[in-house]
């Protein structure tokens, strides 16, 4: 029998890859081809994640081609939310509405915007059952489908990465004699994953590569992007006082930078493990294994094992899965930390795995339920054919039978024609709410727009030397905001940009800026940064306030830049300043 073919998708903060697997006759499974991409490293980066993620999946779809195949996905950990509840003793005929409850208490958010799933991990008939709810935002599902299904890939499952590891986890190594802790190190966060005999627990901390790069960024003062760069290309973890420092200074300074930033990822685990121990009733680990993209940095695997006392293992998810011929072994120790979420996904595509979940979105749900009542309509047109067909086959009067029938069909379709008028009434009452509702939607929208706005003036600012002391709404019918006389350069008006903005209206931004050698091109910079928004337009230079002439009594002078909003709220001029 020809072996299945197998497409996994691993979706991640900072990394995403593709990679086929083929499944044999005889119980196997083999990686064939593996494909990955980065995307910007730089969490400013956020709302453009989807977008950088769709580029790359068309790259790697045309790769392994890919086109209009099914693809089991991963969702990283800080994208599902997952809790471990323990139910009391109730009867089995209302357990899914007692998990329903749980759920609904437990998932921050309004069960009708989630997609969630539920397993229980306690044998049948316990009398308190531990049940591990997860879920995830729908739109968020949505995006990332719409991202895969733009690159020619059909999604058939959603499932969370450190489930995929455990599966994989068990694949491999089986079921550990004692306890076994799987350190999952990702770019937003690092999963924990206990294992052993009769016990699974996940606990995800919010502190992955992204903090080891943020720590290098501040130390070496550059971007978020250079001082990733630092870290991939001259990163390592410094070890122990005992050990000599590495003869270039930058490169020694760098590594323990990195060793005081996973410090402090180790007190995280190392409180995990007493709660672990304490909340769920587990033992302390004996081993521990480490993957994700965090284990190839130099050094981390003897780092932890000095900080936790126990042994160190790099995560070998291709031990007993095979591999294909255009895969050396230095390749396979290269890629293997990035498999592990790849082959657990695999493995519940052909086989049977411990713990699935499928967090499939709506749009996905509703398609595959279209699916099956076409299917079932056409089973059921089909019969109701076949007499017919019989029937006209055998019969010469065949004109008589079809007005027969026609005239048994007419309550049928007067009924029906009915509830269809019933229909489109609904629909009219259905559409005068929506208009009655369409106020309460925009002030939802106007209750978030200044937060927003503030949030993202304030991501613009420089780290030093230029601050914001008060913001100033100017009302529509207000041609010109009040605002000092200009002084310096660049106060000559310009009565066309006036005429053309004048009844827009304005948020005036006042702020300081520091006494320094580079005057007042920091305020230049500033204005410069505010440019890319969605939110508002920057006013020209020519209406900037910017006091360019020294004083000797003060150590800071005030500038202000006009900001034309693009789509301020029905009750911006009245909002607080």
């Amino acid at each position: 029998m020809a072996s299945q073919r197998i497409i996994t998708l691993s979706i991640g903060s900072q990394t995403v890859s593709l990679a086929e697997f083929r499944a044999c006759s005889k119980g196997t499974l083999s990686l064939r081809a593996f494909e990955t991409r980065e995307l910007l490293a730089d969490p400013a980066a956020d709302a453009s994640r989807v977008s950088q993620a769709s580029l790359a999946f068309g790259e790697m779809t045309e790769v392994l081609r890919a086109k209009k195949q099914t693809v089991h996905c991963t969702l990283p950990a800080q994208a599902v939310f997952s809790r471990l509840v323990k139910l009391a003793h109730v009867e089995p005929g209302k357990l899914v509405e007692t998990i329903a409850f749980e759920a609904q208490q437990n998932i921050p958010y309004p069960l009708a915007e989630v997609v969630w799933d539920y397993k229980s991990l306690s044998e049948p008939g316990a009398n308190e059952p531990e049940v591990l709810i997860v879920a995830a935002k729908s739109d968020l599902l949505e995006d990332w489908t719409g991202a895969a299904q733009g690159s020619g890939l059909q999604p058939a499952t959603f499932d969370l990465a450190p489930l995929a590891i455990y599966n994989a986890f068990r694949y491999n190594y089986g079921e550990p004699e004692g306890c076994s802790l799987l350190i999952d190190l990702g770019s937003r966060t690092t999963s924990l994953i206990f294992i052993e005999p009769g016990k699974f627990f996940v606990r995800v901390i919010s502190s992955g590569g992204s903090a080891l790069t943020a720590a290098v960024a501040k130390e070496f003062s550059e971007n978020f992007t250079a001082a990733e760069n630092r870290k991939r290309t001259q990163g390592f973890i410094a070890q122990g006082a005992n050990h000599a420092d590495h003869p270039d200074p930058d490169v020694a300074k760098l590594s323990k930078v990195l060793r005081n930033a996973l410090t402090r990822l180790h007190s995280e685990i190392a409180r995990s493990i007493p709660f672990y121990r304490s909340q769920q009733g587990g033992s302390a680990p004996s081993k521990v294994y480490i993957c994700g993209g965090g284990a190839t940095v130099p050094m981390m695997a003897e780092f932890l094992s000095e900080k936790l006392t126990v042994p160190i293992e790099m995560f070998n998810p291709l031990q007993c899965v095979g591999a294909s011929e255009t895969f050396d072994t230095h390749n396979l120790a290269r890629i293997a930390p990035a498999l592990g979420e790849h082959v657990g996904m695999a493995l519940r595509a052909d086989f049977q795995c411990p713990l699935t979940f499928n967090l499939l979105p709506p749009s996905i749900a509703r398609k595959a339920r279209q699916s099956q009542q076409t299917v079932a309509m056409a089973l059921a047109g089909l019969c109701a054919c076949a007499p017919l067909l019989a029937w006209g086959y055998h019969l010469n009067h065949s004109a008589d039978l079809a007005s027969t029938l026609v005239e048994k069909q007419k309550p049928k379709v007067e009924e029906l024609t009915k509830t269809a008028n019933d229909l489109v009434s609904t629909k009219l009452e259905i559409d005068t709410l929506l208009e009655k509702a369409r106020p309460l939607v925009s002030v939802a929208r106007d209750r978030q727009y200044w937060t927003a706005l503030v949030d993202h003036i304030h991501s613009k600012l420089p780290a030093e030397k230029v601050w914001i002391t008060g913001f100033e709404i100017a009302s529509a019918d207000v041609k010109k905001p009040a605002v000092p006389p200009r002084i310096g350069k660049n106060t000559a008006p310009n009565p066309a940009a006036q005429s053309k903005e004048e009844t827009r209206e304005r948020l005036v931004l006042r702020g300081l800026y520091l006494e320094n050698p580079k005057g007042i091109a920091v305020v230049e910079q500033f204005g410069k940064a505010l440019q890319k928004s969605d939110l508002y337009d920057v006013a020209p230079e020519q209406e900037w306030v910017r006091n360019n002439v020294l004083n000797p009594t003060e150590w800071a002078q005030e500038f202000v830049i006009p900001l034309y909003l693009k789509m301020p709220p029905a009750s911006s001029a009245s909002s607080p300043q």
